[in-house]
């Protein structure tokens, strides 16, 4: 009989506790899909979350994995727009990392057949959150200067694909030269090299040629406080993330002085409020892809026997864009 293999934590704390445990498959209720998977993409949040250190600790035992490529399996008995066989991507709110998922069919769109599973596996948490932020929290236009933290990483490397679809200048901030090739490739017209051993304003002066209109911010602490100096008057930060494990205490005066704005951004079914939340949005990233306005990153690809090498990568700051599972599906 075939069984559904996740990758289970029993006890919050070490990624090292995670262990493949077998299951039966599940069955779809009224409104779900049922998924093969055959890539799942990793993002830090899946870390934080097996580590038991996310904003919301999810009930134990936890399979983590917010988004997967596959085809679908079965179908409930109130899918319309789905049928087995389908190529799909889709965003799993917790348990992408099976061999099969249950979804709600909402959280559910249609593969564009130009687009390799690996490829979707990657789409929907970096994409559909750079798509968020730049087209409807930041409202960028073309020519606006765009100053991406951690560009190098997931989120990062689709932002700049995303800023130049929409005709920005994109100014590139990472902590090595092979980072920053990376972020090169994907269109950056501008590459600043962070060095730990410097103060970062003081790189900021001697590389930037003028005020950004926005800083879309990945690392947090003390880089976020330096970034505030280089934005233009009624310029735009948006704390994204926080990989150097510091949330800034940003200061009220500066905000007032310059009239900038902090943006939030929390994209997703997660987001509290966010009760209409579909993926018609994604189907944005289709078009762009098709016209080829982007090429969306190729993840690095890990089996799913071998995740605690792509897990450790992530956690240690070592990664380079966006990692991926495959599962024995995937050719």
């Amino acid at each position: 009989m075939i069984k559904n293999r996740k990758i289970i934590q029993k006890e919050f704390g070490s990624i090292g506790n995670l262990t493949i445990d077998s299951f039966e498959i599940p069955v779809a209720n009224k409104d779900e899909v049922i998924i093969e998977v055959y890539c799942a993409g990793i993002s830090f949040a899946d870390i934080l979350a097996y580590e038991g250190n996310y904003q919301d600790s999810p009930p134990l035992p936890f399979v983590a994995g917010l988004e997967v490529s596959g085809i679908i399996k079965s179908i409930g008995s109130n899918v319309e727009n789905f049928e087995p066989g389908n190529e799909v991507i889709a965003l799993t709110k917790w348990g992408g990392f099976s061999e099969y998922v249950s979804v709600n069919q909402n959280f559910v769109i249609k593969k564009s057949k130009k687009i390799n599973h690996d490829i979707g596996s990657s789409m929907i948490i970096n994409y559909g959150t750079a798509l968020y932020t730049i087209y409807e929290r930041l409202k960028c236009k073309k020519n606006d200067k765009v100053m991406i933290l951690g560009a190098s990483g997931g989120i990062g490397i689709a932002s700049i694909e995303i800023c130049k679809a929409l005709g920005c200048e994109v100014i590139a901030v990472a902590s090595s030269i092979e980072k920053l090739n990376e972020c090169k490739k994907y269109g950056a017209d501008k590459l600043i090299l962070k060095d730990e051993n410097k103060p970062f304003k003081e790189i900021l002066k001697k590389n930037l040629n003028g005020k950004v209109d926005h800083v879309i911010d990945s690392i947090g602490g003390s880089s976020t406080i330096d970034c505030l100096s280089f934005l233009s008057w009624e310029g735009s930060l948006v704390p994204m993330g926080f990989a150097s494990k510091e949330i800034a205490k940003i200061p009220a005066n500066l905000i007032l002085l310059k009239n900038i704005s902090i943006v939030g951004v929390f994209w997703g079914p997660f987001a509290k409020g966010n009760t209409n939340f579909n993926l018609q949005s994604i189907s944005k990233i289709n078009d762009f892809y098709e016209q080829g306005l982007i090429k969306i990153s190729k993840p690095t690809l890990y089996s799913f026997d071998n995740f605690k090498t792509a897990f450790n990568l992530i956690k240690e700051r070592k990664s380079i864009g966006k990692l991926s599972l495959f599962t024995s599906k995937f050719k």
